[in-house]
């Protein structure tokens, strides 16, 4: 994966400032999906008065007429004594307070700026920007704590059966995995998750009619974008086993000899579409079936190789293009050739998808920021087994402290968001369900799908 974008800057509200200042490096930390800055940037830089109580271990912060109070540890605050409720809960980290840079914006009335690791605050005359730097977070050892913890438990009513995995252990491995590492096959979950402690099954895929089970959502592995698609919500896992849920849209842009030359929206799936391009991989895992009119442009080692119109396989170290024989002029044999996957976000940053090394997005999503989402059909569902009916459902979620919970359960989708909630998942999704729904644990079937699966989140401990 080349790189990922976020296109809409956050903005808050108005401050003031008396200098022009540029260049300075702020470090900061996510938690939650939500970048803290150090509360000491408060007092120096915004002129506010900061005082803390002891006792009550609260924290007060006055400019002008506003009044924030809020406590390291937890999500409830209030301005000027109306409570509210924080996406984050302040930190206390190495001796060092880090509080949410957008709630303190917000309620103290500044206007800040947010673009690709740019933060700026301005008030009048007075304008200052930092480069984000991100601190990292204190790690447990390879050895210490409990890396993974299986439960089943009545939760709501419902049996759910769920395990809880310390992603601030350095010694856990997420993957995405795919049947027989291809994209068009399938094979039991047990097999996809044999060489892991924990696998749950991912995303939808066809499962009916005969058809090749091509996978429905994006599909990273590795780095590499096996699938893409705009549906539901995304799950990526950085290389520093950072665990991100968002909404996302994916864009594909090709260059030949790094010039912008072409667009896709499909990666190892054919279409009708007379239009598109589409890149096939090795991990497609068939022959390319050309029809009359078509051309494949067959990609190595980042150059153009060769232009075919029957049928060909895709060589190991590239790809191949596929396309209407009339667009296929400007591809020249010996150009350079390369495509950048980038992904649009609505509550992540760039930086953070930067790093992302594996994805997988199905849905619908079920908490955001400790909020319940909006109506399924809201992410482009419409059968009702996902909108409103009783199912068996798997899903996967994060917590405000670094853990990711997946587990499996009977629900629909409602009683499901109250679930994730009552398990302290901050953001939360749904994978598969109904018959492809399976949790496989330490050896053994928690959860037993009722088919076999296309792809998996496996986590192994090194």
């Amino acid at each position: 994966m080349k790189r990922f974008k976020k296109v809409v800057p956050f903005i808050f509200a108005a401050v003031c400032m008396s200098q022009l200042v540029y260049g300075a490096s702020l470090e900061s930390v996510s938690v939650n999906q939500t970048t803290l800055i150090p509360l000491r940037l408060v007092s120096e830089e915004l002129k506010a008065n900061v005082s803390f109580d002891k006792a009550s271990q609260k924290i007060a912060i006055t400019l002008g007429d506003k009044v924030v109070e809020l406590k390291p540890n937890s999500r409830e605050a209030s301005i000027n004594g109306e409570k509210v409720s924080l996406d984050a809960a302040p930190e206390m980290i190495e001796g060092t307070t880090y509080v949410p840079l957008r709630f303190i914006g917000e309620a103290l009335g500044a206007n800040v700026g947010y673009k690709e690791g740019v933060v700026s605050i301005s008030l009048g005359d007075l304008e200052k920007q930092w480069t984000l730097v991100k601190k990292p977070t204190p790690q447990k050892s390879n050895s210490s704590g409990q890396a993974f913890k299986y439960e089943s438990k009545t939760i709501k009513g419902k049996t759910v059966k769920y395990v809880t995995i310390d992603m601030n252990n350095t010694s856990i491995v997420p993957r995405i995995q795919t049947a027989g590492g291809k994209i068009n096959q399938v094979d039991d979950l047990k097999n996809l998750g044999k060489a892991g402690k924990v696998a749950i099954n991912g995303t939808y895929f066809a499962a009916y009619n005969g058809d090749t089970p091509y996978p429905d959502g994006t599909l990273v592995k590795d780095g590499k974008p096996l699938h893409i698609t705009d549906i539901g919500c995304t799950i990526g896992f950085t290389s520093d086993n950072e665990v991100l849920i968002d909404f996302v849209k994916t864009r594909v842009q090709g260059y030949v000899n790094d010039e912008p030359r072409w667009l896709t929206y499909r990666i190892n799936r054919p279409t009708g579409d007379a239009s598109a391009t589409v890149i096939y991989t090795p991990e497609y895992g068939s022959t390319i079936k050309l029809e009359p009119g078509y051309i494949g442009v067959v990609c190595s080692n980042n150059k153009i190789a060769k232009k075919v119109t029957q049928s060909v396989q895709v060589p190991q170290d590239g790809f191949v293009l596929v396309m209407r024989e009339d667009r296929a002029n400007s591809f020249n044999i010996g150009d350079a050739i390369r495509y950048e996957v980038t992904f649009e976000t609505r509550h992540t940053s760039e930086d953070e998808w930067n790093k992302v090394q594996n994805a997988l997005s199905a849905g619908p999503s079920l908490l955001i920021n400790g909020k319940a989402t909006p109506e399924p059909k809201e992410e482009g569902f419409t059968e009702a087994k996902i909108l409103t009916q009783v199912a068996s459902r798997s899903f996967i979620g994060t917590t405000a402290d670094g853990k990711v919970i997946v587990g499996t359960t009977s629900a629909n989708i409602s009683e499901l968001k109250e679930i994730a909630k009552a398990l302290g998942l901050q953001n939360a999704m749904c994978l598969d369900g109904g018959a492809s729904s399976g949790l496989y644990y330490n050896g053994t079937y928690q959860t037993s799908p009722g088919r076999k699966v296309n792809n998996s989140i496996v986590f192994t401990q090194k």
